[in-house]
């Protein structure tokens, strides 16, 4: 029996069988900003009274950790393990990963170079942004989430066959590279846009300059191919047994695209194609006990040895592939990759921030909002629009910002992630930190209505919540990511809402 849609009523009112009841994700942010502002006002009084120690910074750290945590807390006291399968839960979570680790793991670049006192002022501001988040969150809850249930409404009429998922999985597949084959003129380069990764700075199938060309026209394109995945796990859940040869190839195809972006040597993009895979994986399985859960940690472990050999190697992964002991030599290594979890996160978004909050705004003046439009309208070929905003990290090297240069590491790059804390704090401090947060909250309160439809028994809104959570993790390492990443999306709901309207009439 399909479990009946729920209402938003009183919380003890909701229905059982529901993935997640809305009203529990409300009081979750509102239990979360109350943990920030306590958090806030701790970190800030210590950085203000006390002579900080770095012992006082890591236990700083700690409870910063445990406040992320919360949202695990709280699914275990709600015996709701699916609330952790929303927005707002996982961006409670994500500075862990994005910032707090890098800040408690010796060795790493803020624990080793980053004053303890600047990495408590860090932990504020992080604190300040998580509850703005959290509250913005809360404040807009009733009206947002009116909007949201609205806007998907046609999720819960979309009745789709096997069929059409096939189809569209064989058309999201071939339907761009024949087009890149046309674009570049030749398979071998198309090949080599494919494979060799960063190396020429290849994004899957685009091969692009970074203040972007007449390239940006093939984007739309690159993104359908990202879809591919998507396409092909629903179409492999809801055709195996009416059309299994068929289902089967699909799947396949999903899979050849995540090897295609995993040689991207992309982390990002490389877990965005494969969010649906991992996320259908967890969502029809979290339940069977410890035998799948000791399965599912053995592939965690098998996924952070992937990344870490994307950060160490980048690009032409196929060669390092086919004689690991060599590419290993050549780098200096022991081997490819250790399946380290403490190997795979190599950013310094913690080390970089602990830098912008020692500057700003007594060394160096705020940046203003460039990066934020440039970021919003970066799709836009410069060949329309030629004078459009260029991205910092889009600069050469000799227009890297002075607060990186102050510190005691040099980065040989202009395109470097401070998190979406850093990016919004360097645009004017406090102010910019509300105005990321409140485009964060809008667009947490805008997908996570997405929730109310979701059923097992329809696995595209399954795939497409699993899209969404990866957006609000993976999107707080920085407001390019989460943006960029939010196209591909868009497109797929604008797909589904013309399929609907075409079936309408």
């Amino acid at each position: 029996m399909i479990p009946q849609t729920i209402r938003i009523r009183p919380l003890a009112a909701a229905e059982k069988g529901t993935t997640v009841p809305l009203p529990w994700l409300k009081s979750l942010a509102a239990k979360c900003a109350y943990l920030n502002l306590v958090a806030l006002v701790i970190f800030l009084a210590i950085y203000s009274f006390i002579d900080v120690s770095n012992p006082g910074a890591i236990l700083c750290g700690i409870l910063a950790v445990v406040i992320a945590l919360f949202p695990v807390f709280f699914a275990i006291q709600k015996k709701k393990f699916t609330l952790l399968f929303s927005g707002i839960s996982v961006v409670n979570i994500a500075p862990i990963w994005f910032l707090y680790l890098e800040s408690l793991l010796p060795g790493y670049d803020a624990y080793t170079y980053s004053q303890p006192q600047y990495r408590v002022l860090g932990y504020f501001w992080i604190a300040v942004f998580q509850f703005l988040v959290n509250f913005i969150y809360v404040i807009g809850w009733n009206k947002g989430n009116d909007i949201s249930k609205r806007s998907f409404s046609f999720l819960n009429h979309l009745h789709l066959k096997p069929m059409f998922y096939i189809r569209s999985t064989l058309l999201v597949f071939i339907l761009p590279l024949v087009f890149f084959y046309f674009y570049y003129g030749s398979a071998s380069v198309l090949w080599t846009a494919m494979t060799a990764g960063r190396i020429e700075s290849s994004s899957g199938l685009l091969i692009r300059d970074s203040v972007g060309s007449s390239s940006s026209f093939m984007l739309p394109l690159t993104w359908i191919f990202q879809l591919t995945p998507l396409f092909g796990c629903i179409a492999f859940i809801a055709g195996r047994r009416t059309h299994r040869p068929l289902a089967i190839i699909c799947l396949l195809l999903g899979l050849t695209v995540i090897f295609i972006f995993f040689l991207s040597g992309s982390r990002g993009t490389m877990i965005f194609v494969a969010a649906p895979a991992i996320f259908f994986f967890i969502y029809y399985n979290w339940h069977r006990g410890v035998k799948f859960w000791v399965f599912a940690s053995v592939l965690l472990i098998l996924l952070i040895g992937i990344m870490e050999l994307q950060v160490r190697f980048r690009g032409n992964l196929l060669d390092v592939l086919a004689d690991p002991a060599k590419a290993a030599r050549v780098q200096g290594l022991k081997s490819v990759t250790t399946f380290d979890p403490t190997e795979s996160q190599r950013d310094n978004n913690m080390y970089l921030f602990c830098l912008m909050v020692k500057s700003y705004p007594d060394k160096y003046p705020y940046e203003g909002l460039n990066d934020f439009f440039a970021v919003l309208v970066n799709p836009i070929p410069r060949s329309i629009w030629p004078g459009k905003p260029i991205l910092n990290g889009a600069r050469d090297i000799t227009h890297q910002s002075s607060f990186v240069l102050s510190g005691p590491l040099t980065m040989g790059t202009t395109s470097l992630s401070f998190s979406i804390v850093g990016d919004a704090y360097k645009t004017a401090g406090f102010w910019g930190l509300l105005i990321y947060a409140f485009t964060f909250a809008l667009f947490l309160l805008y997908f996570d209505g997405i929730i109310y439809y979701v059923r097992k028994q329809n696995p595209l809104t399954v795939g497409i919540l699993g899209l969404v959570i990866f957006l609000a993790f993976w999107g707080y390492r920085a407001f390019f990511a989460l943006i960029s990443f939010l196209y591909p999306v868009i497109l797929l709901l604008l797909f589904l809402k013309i399929i609907k309207l075409l079936r309408a009439k």
